[in-house]
């Protein structure tokens, strides 16, 4: 299972479409209807200026949504 980043309704306001060349952060629903997005934007260089706000939030087990 994945793990991704659960946004709070602070960040996810601040953040989601957050653009740094052409590297965009974008949050996605999950089945529980979290913000979330996946942890490896922690290591990535292009969101080093927003790292600090993005480790701030939880780990959650990734839950997709049932596609019918």
């Amino acid at each position: 299972m994945a793990i991704v980043l659960l946004a709070t309704q602070e960040i996810f306001d601040r953040l989601n479409g957050y653009k740094n060349g052409n590297s965009l952060l974008e949050f996605v629903s999950d089945a529980n209807d979290n913000w979330v997005v996946g942890e490896e934007v922690l290591n990535d260089v292009a969101f080093a200026e927003i790292h600090e706000d993005l480790s701030t939030l939880d780990k959650i087990d990734y839950v997709p949504k049932n596609i019918d």
